[in-house]
């Protein structure tokens, strides 16, 4: 991966004047024709990662395309960045061509049974100046999970529990509260946690007691309120934009 203001310079095509999301942005309904595979268009990178047996097999597939679809059709009508429906890759985390992606999304870390080679090609991937975000897991069990993988990657870091006032949550759409209802009864309110370098960075964001792919996975079937969807959508827009400008 090359520096952050090349790699910026790679990523980021956003025209004009900004579209508003509105009521409607829940239902995607525009099509595009643009070339899914064409490395100059961003593709959402979700992780394939190696599970810890204690929990469901799979989780990191979890939403699996259908979140990827709806997002992505989104992200490019209300932002203006290059991309389709159907760019969107899997990508087992001890492959080096991680390195190709701005982002990776990581879905259900809470069964994370990293490897020794997935650590140390992750850290590499942060060093380089890259990106995750880590969604849908819940509980003290799932977290601990979590917390060990990461303790693998880098043992000098914190999660770092975030508020509404950090630039991810303002650099595109003003989110005014994280007091978010998650798609499911977790028992405990939703949270948001982050990962800093040493220069102050912020190069993971960490959706715990939620799960935003879930309501971007049925956003055209009305099966949650279009007003949570929506509030999903502005989260991961804002990554996505936080991801690529930073």
């Amino acid at each position: 991966m090359p520096d952050s203001s090349r790699r910026r310079g790679t990523w980021v095509w956003i025209f004009g004047a900004i579209l508003a999301l509105t009521s409607t942005v829940a239902s995607p309904v525009r099509d595009q024709t643009l070339p899914a595979d064409d490395p100059s268009y961003f593709q959402f990178a979700r992780v394939r990662f190696t599970e810890n047996g204690y929990f469901f097999r799979m989780g990191w597939a979890h939403d699996y395309p259908r979140a990827e679809r709806n997002f992505l059709k989104i992200l490019s009508e209300v932002t203006g960045i290059q991309t389709t429906p159907a760019s969107y890759v899997i990508v087992d985390l001890d492959d080096p061509r991680i390195m190709d992606y701005p982002l990776l999304y990581f879905s259900e870390p809470g069964t994370w049974g990293i490897t020794e080679r997935e650590a140390r090609n992750l850290r590499e991937y942060f060093l380089r100046g890259g990106f995750a975000i880590f969604d849908d897991f819940d509980g003290p069990h799932q977290w601990a999970f979590f917390e060990a993988a990461m303790k693998k990657v880098f043992p000098e870091r914190q999660m770092k529990r975030l508020t509404v006032d950090h630039s991810i949550f303002q650099c595109f759409y003003e989110i005014e509260t994280l007091d978010m209802v998650a798609p499911r009864d977790y028992g405990r309110p939703a949270e948001f946690y982050g990962m800093f370098n040493e220069t102050g960075d912020l190069q993971a964001i960490v959706n715990f007691n939620n799960d935003i792919g879930d309501y971007w996975e049925w956003s055209d079937e009305s099966f949650f309120p279009v007003s949570l969807s929506n509030e999903a959508y502005k989260l991961g827009i804002n990554y996505v934009i936080y991801a690529l400008t930073h």
